[in-house]
């Protein structure tokens, strides 16, 4: 799935709006949310660094993953900082790469996994190993 975010910088207002659409159907996006910010506060925000940036403009509503978040907000910093004109910038992100990206990355990670599984499984069997020996010697004494 396809999304997008469009961001727009309104200096009469003095505010940001960002919408959020979802594309439904190849090539149609459909607008899923929309939040107005306070230049001000994303100024202010700005200035306290990217992650803060990251914070004031998540909300309950529009709570964008970490990867597209640090986007947008690369986004309006560049709006504020170098983008006079007040046309809305749209980034399309799209999931399905997002995931194949994670997939390369996982199987590295699930590997050292089962090798530490694989070690305590060793462990166990070597310890009932000696356990089912220890049963059998105290039957043989009895």
């Amino acid at each position: 799935m396809k999304q997008k975010y469009s961001i727009f910088k309104d200096n009469k207002t003095g505010t940001v709006t960002i919408k959020e659409f979802a594309e439904l159907e190849k090539g149609l996006f459909s607008l899923i949310f929309e939040e107005t910010f306070d230049n001000k506060i994303l100024q202010a925000a700005i200035e306290e660094g990217k992650d803060a940036l990251i914070a004031v403009i998540r909300t309950p509503d529009l709570y964008p993953i970490a990867e597209y978040a640090e986007k947008i907000a690369d986004t309006i910093i560049d709006q504020f900082q170098n983008t006079p004109t007040e046309a809305p910038i749209e980034l399309v992100f799209n999931d399905i790469q997002l995931m194949q990206k994670e997939k390369k990355e996982t199987p590295k990670a699930e590997d050292e996994k089962s090798v530490e599984i694989d070690d305590l499984l060793d462990d166990d069997s070597d310890s009932s190993k000696k356990n089912s020996n220890a049963s059998e010697k105290e039957k043989k004494d009895d």
